[in-house]
Parts: structure tokens; C-alpha cells; sequence
């Protein structure tokens, strides 16, 4: 396992708020502790903001990030019929894309100059797999959702923090506005908050020496 994966790095606040985050993106789970002022906080028990590798899906799949290049590929190679693609197109619909929350995971801002990044195509792959194997709208777009705050928690937490009223950047984390994309990391690993690569192959992580 990687030292990034287990690696806990606890940060006193000057709010008066401990966060302890586990991993380097904040992907494999992560606790907030209320302040003594009674403010609203994260919880561990929260698992909706950031799910833990290992976490069951509806679709029998744990949650890994070894599942990044299939469901790229199934971004592919899954083709929808007419009623199909209107299911997806439903099940995108209430989703942003966390690498540049600024626009829709329908349509992401790479693909304005013709590309996608492999959080988005990962993403939406998985979607059209599931629309194609029979699944809801809803649940598309739960198991889309999920799959999205695995590999980009940091985004959702940093979300949840503005949220709560509390700036993202004194915990050492981005305003949701400033994803991924917009700080040029298109091309880095997944797991160290990038966006994946571009390309075919999903870069998940640096590869050792």
C-alpha cells in the first residue's frame, strides 16, 4: 500500500476544529471533530463525503481504484440505444463535474476543445453501464455520485466545508471553484488529486522507480 494511502495527517485549526485526513486527497475516509463552539462539523460516520476503498456499490463492485480503467473503457465501448442515452442523459443531469464544478459531468470543460479527463470519463462510463444493464436514473446517478466522491473527495469535503460556512483553504484544501482542472493537474494521478490523464490510460498513480 502506498505511503500516501496510509499516511495520517492530523491538523489543529485555528478554529478550534481537529481534521484528521487519511491519504493524500483525502480518499479512504477522513473524521472532523465538533468544536468546543458547537459548530456544525463533519463526522466520521459522514460517509457520503468521501467513501472508503472497500465500500459496497449497487452494482456488486467494492469501490477501488483499479476499477478507474474499466470503467474508462466502458466509456468506449458501451453503446445505448435511443431510450438508453435519454436514460443517462437524466441520470447526468443533477451531477457537476468535480474537476471544474463550474460545468455539468454531462459535459465537461475539457470537451470544449474536444478532450475528457478520466475522472469524467470514468464516471460517466460507469453510468452508461449501468443504464445499459438496466438500472434507474436515480440510481445512475447515486452510483455515478459515489464513484465521484471516491476519487475526488477532496473536492466534496472542501464542498461540504463552504457549505458549513467555513473556508476550505484553512484546512489546507481548495475552494470548490478551484478543481482540479483549473489549478493544471488534467495529468496527474488520480490519487493525488488530478485528473487522470487525458488520454486512453488512466494514470492512478506515479508509477515507482
Amino acid at each position: 500500500m502506498p505511503e500516501s494511502e496510509i499516511r495520517v495527517r492530523t491538523r489543529v485549526l485555528r478554529k478550534g476544529i481537529i481534521l484528521v485526513v487519511v491519504g493524500a486527497a483525502l480518499v479512504g475516509g477522513m473524521a472532523a471533530l465538533a468544536s468546543s463552539q458547537g459548530r456544525p462539523s463533519l463526522v466520521a460516520s459522514d460517509v457520503e463525503n468521501v467513501p472508503v476503498e472497500g465500500t459496497e456499490t449497487i452494482y456488486g463492485l467494492p469501490l477501488a481504484w483499479e476499477n478507474a480503467q474499466m470503467f474508462a473503457t466502458w466509456y468506449d465501448v458501451v453503446r445505448l440505444t435511443g431510450q438508453e442515452a435519454k436514460v443517462l442523459e437524466a441520470a447526468l443531469a443533477p451531477l457537476r463535474a468535480p474537476c471544474c464544478d463550474d460545468n455539468p459531468l454531462a459535459k465537461c470543460c475539457c470537451e470544449r476543445g474536444g478532450l475528457i479527463c478520466n475522472v469524467v470519463r470514468s464516471a460517466r462510463g460507469l453510468g452508461a453501464y449501468l443504464v445499459h444493464e438496466g438500472y434507474t436514473a436515480a440510481e445512475v446517478t447515486a452510483a455515478m455520485e459515489q464513484w465521484l466522491r471516491f476519487i475526488h473527495g477532496d473536492y466534496y469535503v472542501a464542498k461540504a466545508l463552504a457549505e458549513l460556512g467555513e473556508d476550505p483553504l484553512e484546512y489546507a484544501l481548495f475552494k470548490p471553484e478551484n478543481g482540479a482542472c483549473y489549478r493544471n493537474l488534467c495529468t496527474s494521478p488520480l490519487r493525488e488529486g488530478g485528473c487522470g490523464g487525458m488520454g486512453p490510460q488512466v494514470i492512478v498513480e506515479r508509477p515507482t522507480s
